[in-house]
């Protein structure tokens, strides 16, 4: 036991690990109260701090442009004639998919109703305006926004282990050259709690809002009575453990890598086979529209906090989604920073914000293409069955109005499956990164670290179903990501500081 715990940095490890226990059991025990405490302070961190969350998002714009066209940019994160140590499109198919999961196939389909049905700018819900703005508004809220905020932390952490050398992929690590001495200290572990509650945090909601829905297309594929339906649900997250279990098992090369371009390759045929049975030409048409919308209006949604209405739409989605990628941010800073060895600054920064922001454009532009085009011309009510039956009964009446639905519904299940998979993956092998003193980027973390932070995220959100509703799972997200914001101003500050001081100690030796 004792050789086990060897290499854990405890003071990291045992916090965390109870303090998310001890959070596990009081929403299984108290799921009405939490549910209110939650509710309460979700529509504080959204009403009152929403503005915090739009700056930090131009901030994290701002330091990536700065970065582009700085001399740094040319930096490699690596020895100088290294070359990149996974090939373009492994390294494309590992960021994709650790950076969405299964909620860019549901709300993909989903998110462009709720819009139309309540559109932001106090547009009139269902006119040609809300429709256009509803097929455009999703790939805002996952576009360059969203992959803007991991840079500072992915730049933070590439550089400290392949141009500094040091082994370790802890955040804290990279803030060095703020916190100085203090980041072995207790504000070093206070910055590694934080990421651990982050990535539990944010990684929990995607599992919240994917494990309810598959499990009721299962029922309905398979004929099961609806009080079975919380055993699916376990049977779902089961599932799930076992596929991420044998990734574990394999490793970042051999499990992560080729789950990826698995994952990749199902979820570009689900969306080709939808694009080709939908309205092919009309999906194309609306895309063109929103690409418009989105260069003309960029600033204005980066901005629009509502001042004197409800604040509804911004605070519900945006402050939501910002919340939401910071949240995620110290998972995509340590997985993507890790399997970036041999490139340069700017090509990963770009990189990973083009592709990401491609890929889920491609996804919005297709699954909410076809949601709004049947809700447009009257095949199917989407936003009353939206409404009276949840995320569930809508995804159900969109898969039934394709040719073999069931089979259709089967292969969305495959597709959500192995794309969640994918990102338990990616989280369960930062925490336990985050939670191990010594790793050189040629180690992996302990196995048995990984499939024990894995099997928390289940048994977390077990408990948000429990207390129910996409509203729980949403809260999770701000919650956690609000105290990060701090940490990424950090990083910001930690990687200008480290690119000066080695720049100088550079020029000292010539």
């Amino acid at each position: 036991m004792k050789k086990l715990f060897e290499n854990i940095e405890k003071k990291i490890f045992i916090p965390a690990f109870l303090v998310l226990i001890v959070l596990t059991l009081t929403i299984y025990l108290f799921p009405g109260q939490v549910n209110g405490v939650i509710s309460i302070l979700f529509s504080f961190c959204t009403h009152e701090l929403g503005w915090l969350f739009m700056l930090t998002c131009l901030a994290s714009f701002g330091f990536m442009i700065w970065l582009t066209f700085s001399k740094y940019g040319k930096i490699k994160l690596g020895n100088k004639d290294e070359k990149p140590q996974y090939n373009n499109l492994s390294w494309i198919a590992m960021l994709f998919t650790a950076g969405v999961g299964t909620s860019i196939v549901i709300l993909g389909f989903l998110e462009p109703i709720y819009y139309v049905s309540a559109p932001p700018f106090d547009l009139e819900p269902f006119s040609n305006a809300a429709y256009e703005y509803a097929h455009m508004y999703g790939q805002f809220h996952w576009g360059f926004s969203a992959w803007a905020f991991y840079n500072p932390a992915i730049v933070a952490i590439a550089y400290v282990m392949y141009v500094r050398k040091e082994n370790s992929i802890r955040l804290s690590n990279a803030c060095r050259s703020v916190l100085h001495k203090k980041s072995d200290g207790w504000l070093g572990h206070i910055v590694d709690i934080l990421v651990v509650f982050g990535i539990v945090g944010s990684i929990s909601t995607s599992l919240g809002i994917g494990a309810p829905v598959l499990s009721d297309i299962i029922r309905e594929v398979f004929g099961i009575p609806a009080q079975y339906d919380f055993t699916v649900k376990i049977i779902v997250l089961i599932i799930w453990v076992l596929i991420f279990g044998t990734s574990v098992y394999l490793g970042l090369d051999k499990g992560i890598q080729r789950l990826s371009n698995i994952n990749v390759v199902l979820a570009f045929i689900f969306m080709g086979l939808i694009l080709l049975i939908g309205p092919t030409m009309q999906i194309f048409k609306m895309e063109v529209n929103s690409i418009g919308l989105y260069a003309s209006d960029f600033i204005k949604m980066s901005t629009y906090t509502d001042p004197f209405g409800e604040g509804k739409f911004s605070s519900e989605w945006t402050v939501f989604y910002w919340g939401w990628w910071i949240a995620f941010m110290p998972m995509m800073g340590m997985f993507v920073g890790k399997i970036s060895r041999g490139r340069t600054i700017k090509n990963v920064m770009w990189g990973q914000l083009l592709w990401g922001t491609l890929g889920c454009c491609c996804s919005f532009m297709i699954f909410g293409g076809y949601s709004l085009y049947l809700q447009q011309s009257g095949k199917v009510d989407l936003a009353t069955i939206l409404a009276e039956e949840g995320n569930s009964g809508a995804i159900i009446a969109i898969l039934q109005t394709l040719p073999m639905s069931k089979i259709m519904m089967l292969f969305l299940c495959i597709v959500c499956f192995v794309y969640l998979a994918t990102t338990i993956d990616s989280c369960a092998y930062v925490l336990a990164g985050t939670t191990t003193k010594r790793l050189s980027y040629k180690e992996d973390p302990a196995r048995w670290n990984r499939i024990l932070w894995a099997v928390l995220f289940c048994v977390l959100s077990i408990g948000l179903m429990i207390i129910g509703g996409l509203e729980a799972v949403k809260t999770i997200s701000v919650l956690t990501g609000l105290p990060l914001i701090a940490v990424l101003i950090v990083l910001i500050v930690s990687v200008k500081r480290m690119l000066k001081e080695d720049e100088e100690r550079e020029e000292k030796r010539k």
